[in-house]
């Protein structure tokens, strides 16, 4: 059996490239990378590197040949994932688990407009598939930790509304059982136990081991606050996940 992992390259990619060694020893894994740079790396695991490009669909369409499943990790630009679905088809692929987002229904950053009209797109398509619909990485809230380890404090603007995060190598050995086992159902919400920034805020202070001044702040203040510790803006995806009404 051959599988193909798309961002092979990336953290998700590495982590399921990881989990599906174990999890299906016996398949050949291939990964797709968008130059022979970024596969160095996946050549030392004994990855088959495959050249392709989401925005080149005769680019997906020669890098998917011979492939049995597709784990397809989603990119954060509409239209262009569609190429990925066609190239899919053309090759006959058996079965794709695509990394969606947690309620695409409910549309607040446009990420769930981008993931809505990929979903759309495989089923449109026929192939056999699972929808990992993956909720929040906990990974997005790095630069708040690190200034909480470094400063002692812990600010927040949240209300006790809650979110739920997991670690990406979580959600990517999820992504890497189901294409190893190819028999999910079409959807498959994935998600971390709901937690309040206060609630964060005390883990925080336990995992540190340090006892921080937790205090609740104006949104303005706490992204003006991040960006002078971290001395560059915050990215704009990152500020919109920090700041929404």
């Amino acid at each position: 059996m051959n599988i193909m992992i798309t961002g092979a390259s990336g953290e998700y990619g590495n982590y399921a490239i990881d989990y599906l060694k174990r999890f299906a020893p016996e398949a050949n894994l291939f990964g797709l990378v968008r130059n022979e740079t970024k596969g160095e790396a996946l050549k030392a695991k004994g990855v088959s590197v495959r050249i392709g490009d989401y925005t080149d669909v005769n680019s997906m369409i020669d890098a998917l040949k011979g492939i049995d499943r597709l784990l397809f990790v989603s990119v954060s630009r509409l239209n262009i994932q569609q190429n990925v679905v066609q190239a899919a088809q053309v090759n006959h692929i058996k079965y794709i688990a695509y990394t969606s987002i947690s309620h695409p229904e409910y549309s607040k950053f446009g990420l769930e407009t981008i993931h809505t009209q990929t979903e759309n797109w495989i089923k449109e398509s026929g192939i056999p598939h699972t929808f990992l619909r993956n909720s929040w990485y906990t990974e997005l809230n790095q630069a708040l930790f690190d200034y909480a380890a470094k400063t002692k404090q812990f600010p927040y603007f949240a209300k006790e509304g809650k979110l739920s995060f997991a670690l990406k190598r979580e959600y990517a050995e999820a992504g890497a059982r189901v294409i190893a086992n190819g028999n999910y159902g079409e959807v498959l919400d994935l998600a971390g136990e709901p937690k309040s920034y206060h609630q964060i805020a005390f883990a925080t202070q336990e995992a540190v081991n340090t006892k921080l001044d937790i205090e609740k702040i104006p949104a303005s203040k706490f992204v003006s606050t991040l960006e002078s510790y971290r001395k560059i803006p915050l990215d704009k995806n990152l500020e919109e996940f920090f700041i929404w009404e």
